[in-house]
């Protein structure tokens, strides 16, 4: 399904904001005065929402929407290039909650790469990652970011630590028993790192229980 980028925005724009400040006398001289932080709540169908700045004028807009979906939605990308007035529009499918979003170039051939980051909801809060690489002229590819091994999946409870440094991906995560599947007792802890090399992922085990290959 098509989603109109105008009729979105002008949703957005109907952002409800509630606000409250309260007063308690003690005394005549003396008041307490509590002040609510404004809360935003985006309106139906959307969930989350996220902006990642790629360079002054060229702002992505990162969305999760779905009436009801709790569980999985959909995920929709506004490439709003204020200097070129473009404006582009990327959706898929969404497994988990979107808990952050952010912009890299791991490859360092100028052409960024966009970051969602989803974590399931309950008790499963196993990770998601959907990597889009972006040329100058707003054209796309969809990374496909790698699964763990089979041996690897049997041991994982989620619960991912993901972290950058010196331009690399790290992901870092426990390993459980097979049978401990509500992941009460780690036996230890996997960690990997990815790097990007003609627009694939590249893994690298860093540590690794003996259990999982």
């Amino acid at each position: 399904m098509k989603i109109s980028y105008q009729i979105i925005i002008s949703s957005l724009f109907l952002v409800a904001t509630t606000s409250m400040v309260s007063c308690t006398s003690t005394t005549k001289d003396q008041k307490q005065v509590k002040d609510s932080v404004a809360k935003v709540v985006l309106p139906q169908p959307f969930h989350v929402h996220k902006v990642v700045e790629i360079k002054p004028g060229l702002t992505l807009d990162i969305l999760s929407w779905g009436r009801g979906a709790k569980l999985s939605a959909a995920y929709l990308i506004l490439r709003s290039d204020s200097l070129n007035n473009e404006y582009k529009s990327i959706t898929g499918e969404l497994d988990g909650k979107i808990t952050d979003a952010w912009n890299m170039d791991m490859d360092s051939d100028g052409n960024p790469e966009l970051f969602i980051q989803a974590v399931g909801t309950e008790k499963d809060h196993y990770l998601s990652l959907y990597v889009y690489e972006f040329s100058e002229s707003g054209s796309y590819k969809e990374l496909k970011f790698p699964d763990l091994t089979n041996s690897t999946k049997k041991l994982y409870r989620g619960k991912d630590l993901l972290y950058i440094k010196d331009g690399a991906l790290f992901r870092e995560f426990s390993l459980f028993d097979e049978s401990d599947t509500a992941g009460t007792k780690p036996t230890g802890k996997k960690l990997l790192g990815y790097s990007i090399r003609g627009n694939s992922f590249a893994v690298n085990e860093i540590k690794a229980d003996k259990k999982a290959d």
